[in-house]
């Protein structure tokens, strides 16, 4: 999938509430887990009913966990 314009970005499918529902856009139907590309303008209420989400949230499909930092010793030193 190109992108046609600039400001439009590539979104996700979620399927809303109960995750199933699909969305149409330009006389095309879109199925949960789909990815399509519009307007954020375009996009906005989507996003806000949970229809939509930014595709590269979802890229790995894993939550970035940061790690805490290595404990130091009384001389500073760490493990």
């Amino acid at each position: 999938m190109a992108f046609t314009n600039w400001s439009e970005m590539r979104y996700k499918v979620t399927g809303g509430s109960e995750g199933t529902a699909g969305i149409e856009v330009a006389d095309k139907r879109y199925e949960p887990g789909d990815e399509v590309e519009m307007t954020p303008a375009k996009a906005q209420w989507l996003v806000e009913q949970g229809y939509l989400e930014p595709a590269d949230s979802t890229k790995s499909g894993k939550k970035v966990v940061e790690e805490e930092p290595a404990p130091a010793t009384e001389d500073g030193e760490v493990f």
